[in-house]
């Protein structure tokens, strides 16, 4: 119901403002135009009252073929009829007789197209864990979920991640890091991207920090077994430190994600990002290996970096991981 609303105030939206510049560029002849017969006007009412826009379609060719001095008052009662009902309730321009710019017809057909797509999903999950006894015990895990939806030239994607390790039975890592990154592509190779992220990192200095951006991104790459997507634009950062008052800044972000396919069984990925604002600077990177053991199932040999560099109260701190993990893909 919700795709069916949306392309319903989609529809709405391009037919009045293109019978807005169809009737705008005609020349306006109402005083001209003789009234319609009220004969005429309740068989059009009745047919209109069917909803079945093949009979209406039908019964206007149907009177401008067999009455041509109402051609002028009949095209005037379709196009107030539009006017007024494609407010509240779209029809397709050609099912009434007006003809679009092959064009306009294009770009329609591919907005309707775009809307009735099926949404394509999918993921990956990630799972790694240890244990150690003896002179330096500990335990730990990590986990990761990939969640992406397509459709059309829309995709969202949605990740969250989670590294947890004890030794000696205090807390040495914990970290979250959950994101969600809407992104529109406007051609071949360019698209506008929105990101919206959290993180917790005590051990980098900071208990909360969230951090919204967006801006242009490219494809530099596109290949087969060869990506490479580089993104920049403004970024909004609110951070509470472990000590100290919370910080708000405005930021510039770079990110860049790569994926190569080295053999048909391994492929190696990395993707980067970076802040940079007055009081902090962020550069994380996530390089991994990946080793196909079945059609959905992967073996990874992951590592991780982020620096933390900041002025005043501001820690400076770099922090590395290496796992070695499992993935499931869907």
């Amino acid at each position: 119901m919700r795709r069916i609303g949306t392309l319903k105030v989609y529809q709405r939206t391009a037919a009045t403002a293109v019978l807005l510049g169809l009737f705008s560029a005609a020349p306006t002849r109402a005083q001209d135009t003789a009234p319609l017969p009220p004969a005429m006007v309740e068989v059009l009412t009745a047919v209109e009252a069917s909803h079945d826009p093949r009979a209406l379609d039908s019964l206007v060719q149907y009177l401008q073929q067999t009455h041509p001095e109402a051609q002028a008052a009949i095209a005037e009662w379709v196009a107030r009829r539009n006017r007024a009902v494609w407010l509240a309730e779209p029809v397709p321009l050609a099912q009434v007789g007006v003809k679009l710019d092959p064009l306009v017809q294009d770009a329609a057909a591919f907005q309707t197209a775009a809307f009735e797509m099926p949404v394509k999903w999918s993921g990956e999950g990630e799972l790694g864990a240890f244990l150690s006894t003896g002179s330096a015990p500990g335990s730990g895990f990590v986990g990761r979920l990939t969640v992406i939806a397509e459709r059309g030239r829309w995709r969202v994607a949605t990740s969250g991640r989670i590294d947890y390790q004890k030794t000696f039975n205090e807390v040495t890592r914990n970290q979250i890091r959950v994101t969600v990154e809407p992104n529109y592509k406007f051609d071949e190779h360019g698209y506008v991207f929105g990101l919206g992220q959290y993180e917790r990192d005590r051990f980098q200095g900071f208990t909360d920090r969230y951090s919204l951006s967006a801006g242009l991104g490219y494809n530099l790459l596109d290949a087969d077994g060869r990506k490479l997507s580089i993104k920049a634009g403004p970024a909004m950062r609110l951070t509470q430190p472990v000590d100290g008052p919370q910080e708000q800044t405005l930021s510039a972000a770079a990110l860049a994600d790569l994926k190569l396919r080295l053999t048909p069984t391994l492929s190696y990925s990395q993707e980067v990002s970076t802040y940079f604002d007055a009081v902090r600077r962020t550069y994380y990177t996530l390089a991994a290996l990946d080793s196909r053991l079945s059609s959905k199932l992967k073996a990874r040999l992951s590592y991780m970096l982020q620096h933390e560099a900041g002025s005043g109260v501001a820690r400076t701190l770099t922090d590395t991981t290496s796992r070695l993990t499992l993935i499931y893909g869907f």
